[in-house]
Order: structure tokens, then sequence, then C-alpha cells
């Protein structure tokens, strides 16, 4: 780990491998544009993931975030799109628990200026994030994302349309020959959400020199949509849905948890494999 002004780089020897952004950045006016992992790295050292793209300038490498929040049925902002929305990252710890992985830990508050004049947070976050050692050519980053309501009534939720998307989400550079493959095969991106199973794996010439690589998004959750994915071949995210476009209330007594996982990958992977490393990861 190597602290800077803007946040934390995460490494393994030589190699880059994620960084945490902790501190907005001077282009912005608000303090909402952080909390995000940007720049990402493939195992070969390729950057995978991108930020503030012209197309969807609120974008920001791997991200989870929400059109819809509500506090007594009243909008108080936009985490997604960044408007009336700032994170206060109240802490960042590092761990290196165990032979072959490292933890990430992080407190963040949501405040919206729309609500208390920004003084009052309304949901607490906790993430953990568990970065694995290489693995031949993929590496495994792990997340556990707990929200919890620090005031009553608060919702959230996906867009307000047919998509509805929100949630977990990866920019991620796409070549011109990216292909999403699930349990049976093939995904074809739609303009609503589609079902698969419970990964997404984009693969491509997206390593060095138009090499084969890619990235798979894992959901380790059983929710109502956790076979439910927003695609999109070119210019925009990979969404992980959840809630969907209904909102959904947070507890202020237990917080409401999700799980993901990413695969990073140089080369090509045996999905069955990785897919069983997953499985057997640790969620406690």
């Amino acid at each position: 780990m190597e602290r800077t002004d803007d946040g934390i780089l995460l490494t393994e020897g030589d190699k880059k491998i994620a960084f945490y952004k902790k501190e907005a950045a001077a282009m912005n006016l608000d303090k909402g544009r952080n909390n995000y992992f940007h720049p990402v790295y493939l195992p070969d050292g390729t950057l995978i993931t991108e930020d503030a793209p012209a197309d969807h300038i609120h974008h920001r490498g791997i991200f989870w975030a929400w059109h819809q929040l509500l506090i007594d049925g009243e909008p108080i902002g936009d985490q997604w799109e960044l408007r009336e929305f700032i994170h206060d990252v109240k802490s960042v710890e590092f761990f290196r628990v165990e032979e072959g992985m490292a933890t990430l830990k992080t407190i963040v508050n949501w405040n919206s200026p729309a609500y208390e004049g920004g003084e009052k947070p309304f949901v607490q976050e906790r993430v953990q994030v568990n970065f694995y050692e290489q693995r031949k050519n993929y590496r495994i980053i792990q997340f556990e994302i707990e929200l919890k309501a620090l005031v009553e009534n608060v919702e959230l939720g996906g867009s307000d349309d047919v998509k509805g998307y929100g949630g977990f989400s990866v920019r991620a550079n796409l070549p011109a020959d990216v292909t999403f493959t699930s349990d049976e095969g093939v995904v074809l991106p739609q303009n609503e959400a589609v079902e698969a199973g419970n990964y997404i794996n984009m693969s491509g010439s997206m390593a060095q020199n138009s090499r084969p690589g890619g990235v798979l998004i894992y959901s380790a959750n059983e929710f109502e949509t956790a076979n439910d994915w927003i695609l999109r071949s070119e210019n925009s995210m990979q969404n992980a849905v959840w809630p969907g476009r209904k909102p959904v209330a947070l507890a202020e007594t237990e917080p409401t948890v999700l799980r993901y996982a990413l695969v990073l990958y140089s080369g090509e992977i045996k999905e069955n494999r990785v897919l069983k490393t997953l499985r057997k990861l640790s969620w406690d």
C-alpha cells in the first residue's frame, strides 16, 4: 500500500493492482467524485478502467451508486450522477490478514446538500475489499458493501425507467470484439436488464498489444435481481442490477449487504475452474 494525496495505491511486488480514490480531484467543484477504484489493471499491466469518459462523465472505474435517494419519499440527490451528493470518507484501513491476501476497509458517510444542508449523514457505508495474490494469469478482488440508514425512512433505487440500472458497476475499456458470456454461453446486451447467471465474463482484445484478456464480474447474492445485468458493448458501464427501478428501504439496525467479486485476467481463463474458486471465498 502506498498513500498519496488523493488515495491509496495497491501493488503486488512491482505490479500495480488498483488505486482507491479517497479524495475528489481538483477538477471537481464538489466532494462527491471519490470513493471508487481507478486505475485498475490486468495482471499484464493493462489499464482496464476508465474515469470520467466524454460519453458519460459521471462514470468512474469500479463504483457502486444509485439514482434514487429518498427520505420520507422525497428525493434528496443522485449518487449515480453525483448531483446533490457527497461521499464523506471517514476512515480507510489496510491489513495483511493472511498469506496471499490483503484487505482495504473503508467507512463512508453519505451526505446531501438537499438534506440538513449536507451536515447530517443519512447513510453509512462500510466496505471491505480483499485483494488476492495473482494466480497464474488472473487476480481476484472481492467486495463486501454494507449500507445502513442513519435516519428514518431512507430508500434507494436504480434509474426510474425500464432499465432500472444501479448498484455495483464497472466502467471498462472495451475493444470492438468484446463478448459477454455466462452460464448458458454468449449473452447479448439489450436496452433493458438481461437475466443471465450469477456472473458475466466480458472478454476480447483487452490486454496489451490487443491480446486476449477480460474481466469477470461475480454476484454472490441471493436477492431477486442477483442474475440481472445491464450490459453495453460500447461507451458505457456494466452493471450488476440492484434493487432495480423500485426503491427499497434501508434499515437503521441490520445493514443491507451486497457481495461481488472481480476476476481480472490477461490471456484466457477456464470459467468453471475460476468459478469454483470464487464459490469457495469466505464472506465472513
